[in-house]
């Protein structure tokens, strides 16, 4: 049996796509695979994620676990605050190329990321397409291609979001955590657009909790690898900075222990439709994060 890992990068701010993207970039490069880039079409208003120690339990301990003012920095906490929020995508054209043009598949990682996260499960139909239509079209004027992946902002899609990949002609998306890939089930409706779900724990969920050096937490990762398909998510802010040491740890680490990487894109090419299973993607909780995430229910059908 293959023992994959896909590595999906997530960008969730104007400074992680400006100062963790070409590290990561550069990392990738110098081990000779491929990762999976989900950028922000929109805006970057992570100030607004203030709100959330009202609304989560749990966030002001998440966030001091992580160090949010090292990763972030402070400007960046104060976008859509206090100051204007940067252009994630349109600031970034040429870096978005260059990802393309070097192999690397590029994606939509939603609009406006906080507000994706925060409103997306109450959001009807017709502000749910809106926002995908903007998103998709900026794709398009950046990188040149309609955009073929998409994963949802903080694992939160709803079935609109689902239907308006489907009838887009997209070949997969990555808004639930799970297992393994699947057809995705959503208020009894079933969709034809695969998932391919992150299997493994986030560094945000597990920093300080199962180790706080780069050895300590990539023995915790490589522990919880699989024969199959593993899916690690990281974050430009987070592995693309001061903790790329760790990342660069565990990429070694298991191209030795015989784990080959390859892109998400290429797994959901190469998967058999006749043989993918049914689950119910549910709304739920997954230890460390604060708030809810879409998880991929067992047994599936």
């Amino acid at each position: 049996m293959d023992r994959l890992i896909c590595l999906k990068v997530d960008v969730d701010t104007f400074h992680g796509m400006r100062r963790g993207v070409p590290a990561l970039k550069d990392l990738f490069e110098r081990y000779s695979l491929r990762g999976s880039f989900f950028v922000p079409m929109g805006k970057d208003h992570t100030g607004r994620t203030v709100k959330r120690v009202f609304t989560r339990p749990g966030f002001i301990k998440k966030a001091s676990r992580t160090s949010a003012l090292q990763a972030y920095g402070l400007r960046t906490l104060l976008y859509g605050l206090i100051l204007p929020g940067p252009e994630i995508a349109l600031g970034n054209r040429e870096l978005l190329r260059a990802l393309a043009r070097s192999g690397h598949e590029v994606g939509i990682h939603g609009l406006d990321h906080v507000y994706w996260h925060d409103h997306i499960k109450d959001l009807d139909q017709p502000r749910t397409a809106e926002i995908l239509d903007r998103a998709a079209g900026t794709f398009r004027e950046v990188v040149g291609e309609p955009a073929s992946s998409f994963a949802a902002p903080g694992w939160m899609i709803n079935t609109h979001g689902l239907a308006w990949l489907q009838t887009h002609g997209f070949v997969y998306s990555s808004d639930t955590r799970g297992e393994s890939p699947f057809f995705p089930r959503m208020t009894g409706r079933v969709f034809s657009i695969p998932q391919i779900p992150s299997t493994l724990p986030t560094l945000d969920e597990v920093l300080g909790v199962e180790g706080t050096t780069a050895d300590e937490l990539a023995d915790f990762f490589i522990g919880k690898l699989a024969d199959g398909l593993n899916v690690l998510t990281v974050h430009a802010e987070l592995e693309g900075k001061q903790w790329i040491g760790l990342l660069d740890r565990f990429i070694g680490r298991t191209l030795d222990a015989g784990f080959r990487y390859t892109r998400l894109i290429d797994v959901a090419r190469r998967l058999d439709s006749t043989a993918l299973p049914i689950c119910d993607a549910l709304y739920g909780t997954v230890a460390g994060r604060a708030g809810e995430v879409t998880v991929q229910q067992a047994p599936c059908t």
